[in-house]
């Protein structure tokens, strides 16, 4: 997929069940098909990241936005 690295990384505890409730949605037939895709990537960054060898057990960053730090 990417080559870069995002600015967060979810922990591994969150991302298993976050990718359970993925599937689900992206096999409902209420589901536009934009949404399935969005869905469907973010799905493939999420296993990217699990797949990764050497990976950190991190917590997500806050976001920085304009060299600031945000607290949520």
């Amino acid at each position: 997929m990417r080559n870069a690295r995002r600015g967060w990384v979810m922990p591994e505890e969150d991302a298993r069940p976050v990718l359970r409730l993925i599937e689900e949605r992206i096999r409902s037939s209420e589901i536009e098909v934009e949404h399935r895709d969005v869905l469907i990537r973010l799905r493939a960054m999420i296993e990217e990241d699990l797949a990764e060898p050497g990976r950190a057990r991190e917590p997500l960053a806050a976001p920085v936005r304009a060299g600031r730090y945000c607290a949520g």
